[in-house]
């Protein structure tokens, strides 16, 4: 059996770039294609086509908010003068940059959302941990 983690320890593994059921890391081929299921446990990551959707909305909300955040401060310490060069570079910088880093995080932590979601239903079952070396007999 697994060891069933609360809510937050998902939504952490998730930020961490690691399954949500069992902790497992290491699931992405490359920086933007995740593997389908995770090689410990077998949970799927993407339940339907487009299941994502909810993964970029997350990721647009990281970005503009951490823009707003850097938009607030600069605006703060520097209005009346406001030095719109350098704060249309950072801008710019900042909604490239953050996105880019944060779009494996920002699966896996959609990946745990739904795990959860589907954790509460009531006819989920927890699934049994297979022997790795018995994976062709099925």
């Amino acid at each position: 059996m697994f060891p069933r983690a609360g809510g937050g320890t998902t939504l952490l593994r998730g930020l961490r770039k690691r399954c949500p059921r069992c902790g497992r890391g290491k699931l992405f081929v490359t920086w933007f294609a995740p593997v389908e299921r995770c090689p410990g446990c077998d949970l799927r990551f993407e339940k339907e086509e487009g299941g994502y959707l909810g993964a970029m909305v997350v990721n647009y909300m990281v970005g503009i908010g951490a823009w707003i955040a850097m938009l607030a401060v600069v605006l703060v310490f520097t209005v009346p003068v406001v030095p719109v060069v350098p704060l249309m570079v950072a801008s710019a910088a900042l909604l490239i940059g953050l996105p880019l880093w944060f779009y494996p995080r920002s699966k896996m932590l959609w990946a745990a959302v739904e795990f959860l979601v589907l954790r509460a239903d009531p006819d989920y079952r927890e699934p049994v941990p297979r022997d790795p070396r018995a994976k062709g007999l099925e």
